[in-house]
């Protein structure tokens, strides 16, 4: 039988990162006048730009005609956001605690894919010297589209079982520029550094490099 522990536990300082959108531009209105300001959304007659941190709704009839050229065609980056909640289940039969991670995408762009390598960190039970903290497994996924995506890992509470420590998360590009790393506990982003990964993407520089030995 399952019995839920903490339904949900919030992470402040490590729950959410928000990645580059639109970067600022210079727009020139229809009578001339410049002024640089982020695009934030857009609407069939209509733009929404942020200057100095205000937001105001446009007309397409008071740009010129080069920004309404520009906006047929573009198409409005928004921030990846990425926040996580990890909940926490005791299985009474099992005598197993269930840790499950959930990792929620927002904004993931169109033809894009992430990866993401989640690492779970433990103790030994039967270490009585106190012990070393482990990486006690890692996940490593593909996702293309928003969506909340679940990592679960168990834990067994008999003497030879693992305390659960924590996790913690690198989400990269297909390029191998990493996006995000957070961890329960900031000390926890080391094993980030230390955990081998078969399929995390590489910089197209270091696939070369690897190709040509």
């Amino acid at each position: 039988m399952l019995s839920v522990l903490v339904a949900l536990m919030a992470l402040p300082g490590f729950a959410a990162e928000e990645q580059e959108g639109e970067k600022p531009r210079l727009w020139t209105s229809a009578d001339g006048k410049k002024l640089t300001g982020v695009l934030e959304e857009k609407g069939e007659d209509w733009v929404k730009l942020k200057v100095k941190g205000k937001l105001y709704k446009l007309k397409l009839a008071k740009l010129s005609q080069a920004d309404r050229d520009y906006l047929k065609t573009h198409k409005v980056k928004k921030p990846l956001v990425i926040k996580t909640e990890l909940k926490s289940y005791k299985d009474t039969d099992l005598k197993k605690t269930i840790k499950n991670l959930d990792v929620e995408f927002r904004n993931v762009e169109e033809n894009a894919e992430l990866y993401l390598l989640v690492v779970w960190i433990s103790k030994k039970k039967s270490d009585e010297r106190g012990g070393d903290v482990s990486i006690k497994e890692k996940l490593e996924c593909f996702y293309d589209r928003d969506g909340v995506y679940s990592h679960e890992a168990g834990f067994y509470d008999h003497k030879n079982g693992d305390d659960y420590r924590g996790w913690a998360i690198r989400v990269m590009d297909m390029k191998g520029r990493i996006l995000a790393e957070r961890a329960s506990a900031s000390s926890y982003l080391r094993y980030l550094k230390t955990v081998v990964t078969r399929r995390a993407p590489r910089p197209p520089e270091e696939e070369e490099e690897k190709q040509g030995r």
